[in-house]
């Protein structure tokens, strides 16, 4: 009989998840000024100060080796070797790409969907994800994280602001078409080149996602300075970056609306959102103008300055986990379904009537039946990872691992 993998739903004792999104400036392709070798020199110094457990990365080149340069050469150095990558695409054969960076000793990988090619610009994808609660029997149920990394068009024409939107639809129609347990846990980061909360791809994106940030006119407007990304520079560099000095709000991390909430299983950290070495006091000037930002270390001002004409952006969640009832004392309940698999073929016992669908992470159903008291059913399922939930009182959900 193979292992299941039941994976543990969260709500009690703490765990945080760190979240960074960054613009790292057509990595792989700045020979004029800070060539990769160099750029990855900066990235472990900006990286090894934030010690993120996720990472969105804007704007890699083309090439599947960069990424697997940003494994090898910036993430997986000095002994560490857990960290991973989504997996490369680019259908529309972009200069630029985008990828997700995750610590897979917190982490595991479901998959990836393709959500919008932004009218072949760049492609957004989602990846889905699941979190390792590290006492998995002492919990129960599933903790899905859904990220989606964007790069939207630049641009302060309307044309740019209409394909912004246009994106934006696509992503908010993805997230509302996610099973009810995957919009728990929704992360939208990225450069989104936007000028205003009243543009509207962010009044498409907010309809379903949370921005810790202040609503406003952030472009060229001190006000907001403390919350600007771009421009590291005052004046271009020969990496092709902007320049001007900080003035715009482009970089952002949203998040689920039930992430605000006390109770929720992943919950943001009040006040965690920040632009990183941003202290509000270099309006139009460089990052490193003097005096440089207090509280960061010099090197790492530095690094953001060479490395990119954007700041990373960063995020905290609270990850809690209950433990199962019961476990101490009460006598052990009779599940409503027992379940097991023999070689690639799961099988089902029911011990009580119910209605059970078995999907997989990316949303498609393979299964939905109603099983009678003492009903046993049998699926044959290609290899992958399932979710196999019950409608019963509680309504339970466990992820299943079906081995080649």
């Amino acid at each position: 009989m193979r292992c299941l993998l039941l994976l543990p739903l969260l709500a009690g004792a703490q765990d945080t998840l760190h979240v960074v999104a960054y613009n790292i400036l057509r990595y792989g392709a700045t020979p004029g000024y800070c060539d990769t070798r160099c750029k990855d020199q900066q990235l472990r110094t900006i990286l090894s100060y934030l010690q993120p457990d996720l990472i969105g990365i804007n704007e890699i080149g083309p090439s599947a080796a960069l990424v697997r340069r940003l494994l090898d050469s910036v993430l997986n150095i000095n002994g560490v070797d857990y960290w991973r990558s989504s997996l490369y695409q680019n259908t529309v054969n972009s200069d630029i790409v985008s990828a997700l960076f995750y610590d897979s000793r917190r982490l595991g990988w479901l998959g990836q969907t393709l959500i919008t090619t932004q009218g072949g610009l760049r492609d957004v994808f989602a990846y889905h994800l699941y979190y390792k609660e590290p006492n998995l029997a002492q919990t129960q149920d599933t903790l899905f994280l859904v990220a989606i990394v964007s790069h939207l068009k630049a641009g302060n024409g309307t044309s740019d602001a209409q394909t912004r939107a246009q994106a934006a639809t696509a992503i908010r129609q993805y997230i509302q078409n996610l099973p009810p347990d995957r919009r728990r846990f929704v992360l939208e980061m990225g450069d989104h080149n936007l000028y205003s909360s009243s543009e509207t791809a962010y009044q498409e994106l907010t309809q379903v996602l949370v921005d810790p940030g202040p609503a406003g006119s952030w472009s060229n407007n001190s006000a907001f300075a403390f919350y600007h990304t771009q421009s590291t520079r005052s004046t271009s560099l020969a990496d092709g970056g902007s320049g001007g000095g900080m003035d715009d709000r482009f970089d952002f991390i949203l998040f689920s609306p039930e992430c605000t909430t006390s109770t929720a299983r992943a919950r943001y950290v009040p006040g965690s959102f920040r632009a990183v070495g941003q202290d509000g006091q270099r309006f139009k000037q460089s990052i490193n103008a003097a005096p440089l930002p207090s509280g960061y270390p010099t090197s790492v001002i530095n690094a953001l300055y060479v490395t990119s004409d954007h700041l990373p952006v960063s995020a905290r969640f609270a990850l809690s986990v209950q433990p199962a009832t019961g476990l101490s004392t009460a006598p052990e309940k009779t599940p409503p379904l027992r379940w097991w698999i023999e070689g690639s073929t799961l099988c089902l016992q029911a011990n009580e009537p119910l209605t059970m669908r078995i999907g997989d992470l990316v949303g498609r159903i393979w299964v939905y039946e109603t099983l009678s008291a003492g009903e046993n059913r049998t699926y044959s399922l290609p290899a992958g990872v399932y979710f196999l939930q019950v409608s019963s009182l509680p309504t339970s959900t466990s992820l299943i691992s079906i081995l080649p």
